[in-house]
This record gives structure tokens, C-alpha cells and sequence, in this order.
């Protein structure tokens, strides 16, 4: 890995100091508590903006509607935003898609702070909605748009911002809920403006309840042979406990600059477990595991060889024939290998794992204002520390045997100033600069970074090292004012990254008044993202996790991620009725995937995959909302999205989509100073598209109805409850489906101020 020059580093970073030159800087973060309501959004130029003048499209999710939805976690907080899919995903967590976008296109800011997290394809995100403390949340702006001239590599599909609290006023909280995923009690302590000094406090404890996860019922045996080729199995979520510590200080040196330090804390211990009826001992050469592998690899081979595919519709018949046919012949040569094979009978076995999972933030930072400026200065540092551990126990004997385990460590530092300059009434010039490095080491990467030693645990040794990389950017962007109707927004951003070079990413966006009323919007724009660490440098060998062990390659010859977007929408109000259209259309070339790899070292029994740049994928859809009040106490929403996803080299569409997903949700109120709030809603999937490593392709639909009630008592107390999937909607999480859905669930909560 190259350095990134030290001369680069210092000229970036003096771009935006002399551009500021006498001034002091200030955090971004500050300029989120300048306004409140949904009415305006901050993450979309990094200036205070009126939602209706944003190009891209936007939305809020408020304090107010946080709690009217019961919401117990961020990712429940999201389960009613327009065009973005945040369900959970069997045990790994969740995925985070918006417009179709894969979840690694989508970047999760808190305070506009980048997170240390997972960087692979299946848990980028998949954790962080739940790491966030949901009673420490002031509102979520979500910009469903290409965000790569303003925050660079992993907002090619949008960007998630979610805004704590600030200490404004003086107030102890306290915030209590049980469900069937989880119980939780939080607090949060205000101490208000204190002379110069403002003070906040805030933690929580959540105990995520144990649920079976996935039920699979794909068993069959060959009639000749008697192998085993799928199980009869369940497993369970990543369950125990969650513990959160928020910290904020804010020294005022006067009424237009403060410092600010913030520190953050979460740990999460939490484990799973999975049961099979087909365990066996992959370290015994003679097992018939290692039998039924080899075999099936070279049948598989053999057809290959002969034209015939998974996917043909004589495929099946042919493969049984000849695993029929080569049955003996494969047998014969395992035992003149082996001797006398080793043919133990399959007993009940548990796989349980155990994650102890750490996370600590600091940030600090100066703000301020002064005449035309508005700008800032900000450091900070994330760290996310990982340690799991694996087990086997075989359920007829009760003997427990430790398989395997992970110790791996991300971090990441960032350092960055801006300024928003109103050169005038029509003009409002942005600009910044940042540097980044990030930090992975553990046993994910072995031998192939530095620092390598060995790491012991219960008698297992595992290499471990370290890899790194470093990017410096710059920004510009103008809000320009174009007489009365005509608002126009160009930015660009340059990112040099230590190994991949330099890359421009360009945006204009604009939005014109057709009325005060009715508007249309259009942005394009380029962006890239940069493969990450583990993508370039992994090399996981983990045993436990699947029927076979599963090893993943890193690809230090990747390429990054480079897409070009465009959308045009339309916008307006009358009356009692509100409604949005948008046509979008996003192309991403050098896609990076996880792929076979050398195929033939399944005779090994073991799963490999080897990330590649996949070539050039499109994205293209229509996103759609209307909303009506038909008086102070009833109002309905209906969501409508269009997508057509696909891989432009083979024509496939891209899978765990849905070409039609919607929404429609009844809102009543009694509109009291204390109200009573109910929401009615139904969320709906259709051709959601489904496919797995065999080729297998599937189309389904489904659609899930929930209710949520909150009442407010007075100002200082508020309870509330919710059903979700009332009508216990749900799939097998088989070969067919990997993917499911939560049956019928409950929360009920209740929330005190002082």
C-alpha cells in the first residue's frame, strides 16, 4: 500500500485554513440544533436549507414521530420511510437499501460522523441501526440521492444522518419498553445552559430476547446411497445484551462560539445458536462429510463438462444419474485411500457462537460564527473492537468442543473543517476539507498485512495483522439563487486515496419554483467508493458459521466502484393533498461482489469466495407519495416505488429486491395538547426476487399490517404500544428462501421527563 504524500496532506488541509483565515472553526454537529421540526434539513448541503428549496429528496423523521411509531431502535424508526428497506436479514443483522441500492451505497452518519464498523458485503450495516441509542435520537434526515460531492466514497445510493440530542434546557428522562424482541430501560440527563458550560448524559441498558430465526425443512436423502444433501435445522438471533453511555459537553465562549466534546460508548454481548440433525467432525479426512463433498464436486464438474447447467431443466435427472453412477467408483477409491471408510451416523448437533463486540467514539470540536461565515473545525476517532468465539456440541453425548474464534479491530480517524460563506442574498459558497485514515487488524486478515503475530485462544492459534488507508478530499459547492424561481446547486469534490489515486465527483442540482406551491427537481451527478480493507486484505478461514467452513479472499487488484446518477421529480401541495414523483436512474460500474472461487477445492468441504469487480449493474425506478388530511383528526399516506435492478452483462436482476414495494398508513389524532396518536399500516412487497449459489430463481409477494398507538398524559408522561405483522405473515427460511420475515410481534413502553 502506497502513502499518501505528506505535501498532499498539508495542501488540502491549508486550502481550508487560509479560505478561513483569521476565523475560528466550528462543528458541523452544531448547526443541527438551530432549528427544529421537519421542515428543514441540514445533511443534504451541510447548510440549514428548507426541505422544499433541497434538490434531492429528502425526508425527516422527528422526535415527535419517533415516538408516535413506539420506535425501539433506530431500524425500527426507519420502518416507514419512502423507498428504503431495512429489514432484517435471518441472523446477520439487517440490510440498508435505498432505491435499490446495495447496503455498502449507503452511508450511516451520526452528527455527521462516519462510524467505525464491519466492512464486508454481508455486514456492512447490518448491525448499526441497533448500536445507536434510540433515546438519545433528535431526528433522522434521510437523502435518497447520490452524496459523494459532499461526503465521498459510500453514498453512492444516500445518506442516513442521525442527529442526538443537545443539553437546551434542564431535564432528566426516563425511558422504559418490553416486546418480543427486546427489553430496554434508557436515561437522559439535560443540564441545560449552566453559565457557559451545558452538560448531557446519557445511557441505557437493552436485553435483546432470544427468537428462532429460521426453520429449514429441505431434508432428502439419495434412495441408493443414503447421503445426506440437506438438513433438517433452526437457528436463532444474536440475542443478550446491549449496554449504551452518551456523553456531550459544550463550552459557550459567547452566544456565535463554543467548543464542543462528545463521548460515546456501546457494548454488546450477545450470542447464537443453531441446531442440525447432520453434524459430523470436518476434521476427520475419512468422513463420509468429506465423501458427500468430494462427490458432489466431481458430478457437478463432470455435467459441466458435458454442456448441462443448473439451470437447465435436465439438469436434476442427469445429476442423480450420474451420482448414482460414480457412487461406487468414488467409494472404492476413499477406501483404498482411507481404509475402511469412516461412516459415522449423524448426530444432533449445536453450533453456539459468542460475540463480545466494543465500541467508543470521541469527537471534539470548535464553532462559530462570524458575519457571512458559518464554519467549523472538528477531530474525531472511532473504534470498534470484535471478539467471537465458536462451539460445537454434540447433543447425544453432551460433549462440548471448541471449533473456533475472531479477534478483529476497526478504527478509523478523521480530521476536517468547513465553511459556509454568504457571499450574498443570491450566493452561499461551501467549502471543506478532510483527511481519513482507516485501521483493520485481526485474525480476518492472517499473514497478509504488518505487524503479524499469532493469537491464542482455548489452544487455537490464529496470524493476525494489520492493514491501513488514507484519503484526503476537498469540497466546493454554491447554493445559487437564480431570480425568484430558480435555485442551483453545483459542487464537486476531489478525494486522492493512497491507493487508488485521485477521483472527482461532480453533482448539480436544481429546483424550480413552478409555484409557491408546486415545484420540479433534477439532480446529476458522479460518485465512486473506494473497496474497503477487508474487501482488499481479508483472508477469513471460519469454521462453525455454515454446514462447512467458509473461507474469504480479499482482492488486493480490485478496482473501485464508479457510478453515474440522474433523477427528475416533481413536487406540490393543495389543499389537503400533498404528493411526490420522482424517476431515478443509477449505473454503477465495476461492481464488487463475493465470487466462487476455484470451485474444485469444494472437494475440500470447503466454501470459498474471492471478491471481483462483477462489471457494470443498473438501477432505474419511479419513487412516489401522496398524502391527504381529510380533517385535523384523520390522514392517510400511500407510498408507491417502481424498480428495475439487473446486471447489464447477463441480463439478471439483481437479487433481494422488489420490483413494486409500497406503503399505506391511516394517521388519527384526537389534535389535543396531550394527544392520543393511532397509526395503521401496511407494508407490501411484490416480486420480491430471490435467487441462491445454485442457481436457483424465484419471484415472490408478500405484505405485513401493523398498528401503533401513543398517548401523552401531559408534558412529562407518555406511554405506548405496538403490534407489528398483526396478521403473523411469514416463510420458511429455506434453500428457496434466504430470506424471512418476523411473525407477529409486540412492544408496549412508557417515557417520564422531570
Amino acid at each position: 500500500m502506497r502513502k499518501l504524500n505528506k505535501k498532499k496532506i498539508a495542501l488540502l488541509t491549508a486550502c481550508v485554513v487560509s479560505a478561513v483565515g483569521h476565523m475560528a472553526f466550528a462543528a458541523e454537529a452544531d448547526n443541527y440544533d438551530e432549528y427544529s421540526g421537519a421542515d428543514y434539513v441540514v445533511t443534504a448541503t451541510k447548510t440549514q436549507l428548507e426541505k422544499k428549496e433541497v434538490p434531492q429528496s429528502v425526508e425527516v423523521i422527528t422526535e415527535q414521530k419517533i415516538k408516535e411509531l413506539g420506535a425501539y431502535s433506530v431500524q425500527d424508526a426507519l420502518r416507514l420511510a419512502n423507498n428504503i428497506d431495512v429489514q432484517d436479514n435471518g441472523m446477520t443483522g439487517n440490510q440498508v437499501q435505498m432505491r435499490g441500492n446495495s447496503t455498502m451505497h449507503t452511508l450511516i452518519l451520526v452528527d455527521g460522523k462516519r462510524m467505525a464498523a464491519e466492512n464486508t458485503q454481508s455486514s456492512k450495516n447490518a448491525y448499526e441501526l441497533k448500536r445507536i441509542n434510540i433515546s438519545d435520537v433528535e431526528r433522522i434526515e434521510i437523502i435518497r440521492s447520490n452524496g459523494s460531492a459532499l461526503y465521498g466514497s459510500d453514498a453512492i445510493g444516500g445518506v442516513i444522518n442521525i442527529i442526538t440530542k443537545k443539553s437546551t434546557t434542564p431535564s432528566i428522562s426516563v425511558n422504559m419498553h418490553t416486546g418480543t424482541k427486546d427489553e430496554a430501560t434508557s436515561f437522559m440527563y439535560s443540564s441545560g445552559k449552566q453559565g457557559k458550560l451545558s452538560l448531557k448524559i446519557g445511557g441505557g441498558i437493552e436485553k435483546v430476547r432470544k427468537l428462532d430465526s429460521g426453520v429449514y425443512k429441505n431434508y432428502s436423502k439419495n434412495t441408493m446411497t443414503g447421503a445426506v444433501t440437506s438438513t433438517d435445522a433452526s437457528s436463532t438471533n444474536m440475542y443478550g445484551t446491549r449496554r449504551f453511555l452518551n456523553t456531550g459537553l459544550s463550552y459557550a465562549f459567547d452566544d456565535n462560539h463554543s467548543l464542543d466534546f462528545d463521548m460515546n460508548f456501546m457494548r454488546e454481548q450477545l450470542k447464537s445458536f443453531s441446531w442440525s440433525s447432520m453434524g459430523s467432525d470436518y476434521t476427520n479426512k475419512g468422513s463420509m462429510a468429506v465423501f458427500v463433498a468430494k462427490q458432489a464436486g466431481a458430478v457437478a464438474k463432470a455435467l459441466a463438462n458435458k454442456g448441462l447447467t443448473s439451470d437447465m431443466p435436465a439438469y436434476a435427472a442427469a445429476y442423480e444419474a450420474m451420482y448414482n453412477q460414480m457412487y461406487p467408483v468414488m467409494l472404492a477409491q476413499m477406501q483404498q485411500k482411507y481404509g475402511d471408510m469412516a461412516m459415522p451416523e449423524k448426530y444432533p448437533m449445536l453450533s453456539s457462537h459468542f460475540y463480545d463486540n466494543t465500541r467508543s467514539d470521541y469527537s471534539l470540536g470548535y464553532n462559530g460564527k462570524d458575519g457571512k461565515h458559518d464554519y467549523n473545525f472538528r477531530t474525531y476517532f472511532s473504534e470498534l473492537r470484535k471478539d467471537n468465539t465458536s462451539w460445537y456440541k454434540n447433543l447425544n453425548t453432551n460433549a462440548d468442543k471448541f471449533v473456533d474464534f475472531d479477534q478483529n479491530n476497526y478504527k478509523q480517524l478523521v480530521v476536517e473543517g468547513k465553511d459556509s460563506y454568504k457571499m450574498d442574498d443570491n450566493n452561499t459558497l461551501t467549502f471543506g476539507a478532510e483527511y481519513k485514515k482507516d485501521i483493520m487488524n485481526g485474525t480476518h486478515l492472517k499473514g497478509r498485512g504488518t505487524d503479524q503475530h499469532d493469537v491464542t485462544v482455548n489452544g487455537k492459534s490464529k496470524t493476525s495483522s494489520e492493514v491501513s488507508s488514507e484519503t484526503a478530499a476537498v469540497y466546493l459547492q454554491n447554493e445559487w439563487k437564480i431570480g425568484d424561481k430558480l435555485l442551483l446547486i453545483p459542487a464537486v469534490r476531489i478525494d486522492h486515496h493512497d491507493s487508488f489515486g485521485t477521483h472527482t465527483s461532480p453533482k448539480l442540482g436544481a429546483t424550480y419554483k413552478l409555484s409557491e406551491n408546486a415545484r420540479v427537481k433534477a439532480n446529476w451527478g458522479k460518485g465512486y467508493r473506494a473497496p474497503t480493507l477487508y474487501e482488499l486484505y481479508s483472508q477469513m478461514e471460519k469454521v462453525g458459521m455454515a454446514p462447512m467452513p467458509v473461507n474469504v479472499i480479499g482482492n488486493p487488484d480490485l478496482q473501485p466502484e464508479e457510478s453515474t446518477n440522474f433523477d427528475f421529480g416533481f413536487e406540490a401541495e393543495k389543499g389537503k393533498v400533498n404528493g411526490k414523483v420522482t424517476y431515478y436512474h443509477n449505473k454503477i460500474k465495476n461492481m464488487i461482489d463475493g465470487g466462487d472461487y476455484d470451485p474444485d477445492k469444494l472437494a475440500q468441504n470447503i466454501i470459498w469466495s474471492k471478491y471481483i469487480n462483477r462489471g457494470e449493474v443498473e438501477i432505474k425506478g419511479l419513487e412516489s407519495e401522496i398524502g391527504y388530511n381529510f380533517d385535523e383528526h384523520w390522514s392517510v399516506r400511500g407510498v408507491y416505488n417502481y424498480l428495475d435492478a439487473k446486471d447489464l452483462e447477463t441480463g439478471d436482476r439483481l437479487a433481494y429486491r422488489a420490483r413494486h414495494n409500497g406503503l399505506i398508513q391511516l394517521t388519527y389524532t384526537d389534535a389535543k395538547e396531550n394527544p392520543l396518536t393511532v397509526n395503521l399500516y401496511n407494508r407490501y412487497y411484490f416480486n420480491y426476487h430471490q435467487s441462491n449459489t445454485d442457481g436457483y430463481q424465484q419471484d415472490y409477494s408478500y405484505s405485513t399490517t401493523g398498528l401503533t398507538v401513543s398517548k401523552q398524559f401531559n408534558k412529562n408522561y407518555r406511554i405506548y404500544a405496538g403490534v407489528d405483522n398483526i396478521f403473523n405473515k411469514s416463510f420458511l427460511y429455506d434453500t428457496y428462501h434466504t430470506y424471512s420475515i418476523d411473525g407477529r410481534t409486540w412492544r408496549v413502553g412508557a417515557e417520564m421527563t422531570f
